[in-house]
């Protein structure tokens, strides 16, 4: 059922919502004469439509018979959720329509938390984590988890959260930003691949062990590394004393790692979190990105 509002009037008749009642009446005399060579608009709207829209605005009110049965059917036989509620199923179909975007989002967030809340319960306690974040894609978690088994002795549960992050959906790219900050405050992030520029932002902002004092342990050449600042100390009055140049990274989008596991992504870095509180565990997996 498509129901009349004034909001689909305006649209209707292509006028703004503080159009006078001047500009509403020339413009149904212009759709009128419009509708005398075509039955619908490039909108898809009828005559009836417009004159409709007209009658609402101007609060002429109409008698629509073929409505007034189809509600009188709809009372004499109300769907089961009436008959519970036992609420008027007109009303309800009114309220279901007014608000069916706030209905959907909730019963989105609800099945959401509910799944959440399920794998929280049924989750196997992992040793070791790696977070792939950003502008990225991974065919198959699996198979990146096995890999890390196969890889590490350290590690027998390892868990790998891929979580794609792109500018096309804003709130989307919030949400799972706002999950990846939740994580490493929680200290469930032992490492972090993520893009370049990301992983850069984040660096300004403590999130990276320094990796100066292992350099030579992990066997990199210099080209390999990322260099970025690190924040050693904030005074009383706010001054902030700052490291720059140490390395927090490595770049990997060329390491067999990221080839053999079916992980895309554009400039991809790897850094160890540093409230993680499984260094060892990191510093051996930086070691297979080779």
């Amino acid at each position: 059922m498509q129901i009349l509002d004034k909001e689909k009037a305006y649209e209707i008749l292509q006028l703004s919502p503080d159009a006078t009642s001047d500009e509403i009446s020339m413009r149904y005399r212009i759709l009128t004469r419009k509708f005398r060579t075509i039955e619908k608009d490039e909108n898809g709207y009828t005559i009836e439509d417009v004159t409709k829209a007209y009658d609402l605005l101007m609060g002429i009110t109409y008698k629509d018979d073929k409505e007034e049965l189809r509600q009188k059917r709809l009372r004499e036989n109300p769907p089961l959720i009436a008959r519970i509620l036992k609420k008027d199923p007109v009303k309800l179909e009114n309220i279901f329509y007014y608000y069916r975007i706030h209905i959907i989002v909730s019963l989105v967030v609800v099945v959401f938390l509910f799944f959440m809340i399920r794998s929280c319960i049924n989750q196997v306690k992992y040793d070791f984590c790696v977070v792939i974040f950003g502008e990225v894609y991974a065919e198959d978690e699996q198979k990146i988890v096995t890999f890390i088994q196969e890889q590490m002795t350290s590690s027998e549960t390892p868990s790998v959260f891929v979580m794609p992050s792109y500018d096309a959906d804003p709130q989307y790219q919030y949400a799972t930003q706002m999950k990846l900050i939740a994580m490493a405050a929680a200290k469930e992030i032992d490492v972090l691949i993520t893009n370049e520029s990301i992983f850069k932002s984040h660096s300004k902002q403590g999130m990276f062990v320094s990796l100066d004092d292992i350099a030579d342990t992990l066997g990199y050449s210099d080209d390999r590394y990322i260099k970025g600042m690190d924040i050693i100390d904030e005074s009383d009055e706010e001054e902030i004393e700052i490291e720059p140049d140490n390395i927090y990274g490595i770049k990997v989008s060329d390491s067999i790692f990221i080839k053999e596991n079916g992980i895309h992504g554009e400039k991809l870095v790897a850094g160890i979190v540093r409230n993680t509180e499984k260094k060892d565990k990191a510093i051996e997996f930086m070691k297979l990105l080779k």
